[in-house]
């Protein structure tokens, strides 16, 4: 077994060849070979102004990226947020009358009554069952008779005046009272 078929080397001649073939571009080849290099030179252009900048004057290099970044935050801040709104609880009195109403759901929604104020997250379906109330039908009026606040959250106990829980006392979040 040789090694001459594994490794052929072109001649000179061939060399010579190929050179003159690929040395006469078609016109349409050429075009695209003059504009490429004008192409990729802008953005080198643009890259060697930027890290000129940055080496020769610092502060001003750094000072124009803070200043992007502050036009790009107020430009996203300006965008956004329009479609949240935040519900309005109205002022609690203790003796008023109010309707029940969960904005938490498109239209409004049913209450939950607990046992304790504090307890809206449990998550313990057996623990939930056990303080739970009654759940209230959206837009039932309801009486305040008492207010707390557990961690930074306003309660009230209410006593609903009709329905199916009429007459039956439970705590929710003040967020559920609606003015009438």
């Amino acid at each position: 077994m040789s090694n001459e078929n594994e490794n052929p080397t072109p001649e000179p001649e061939e060399e010579g060849k190929a050179e003159e073939t690929s040395a006469e571009p078609t016109p349409s080849a050429s075009e695209e070979q003059a504009a490429a290099p004008e192409e990729a030179a802008e953005p080198n252009k643009i890259m060697a102004m930027i890290n000129n900048l940055r080496e020769s004057n610092p502060k001003a290099f750094y000072g124009g990226i803070a200043g992007v970044v502050v036009v790009l935050m107020l430009i996203i801040k300006m965008m956004g947020g329009s479609s949240v709104t935040q519900v309005q609880a109205p002022a609690i009195q203790v003796g008023q009358t109010y309707a029940l109403v969960n904005p938490n759901v498109s239209g409004g929604g049913d209450v939950l009554l607990l046992q304790a104020p504090g307890r809206m997250g449990a998550t313990d379906p057996e623990l939930r069952e056990k303080e739970q109330v009654c759940v209230v039908d959206a837009g039932t009026p309801a009486k305040v008779l008492e207010q707390t606040v557990v961690s930074y959250v306003k309660y009230v106990k209410v006593e609903p005046l009709e329905g199916d829980c009429a007459g039956k006392q439970g705590w929710t979040i003040t967020i559920n009272l609606k003015a009438r």
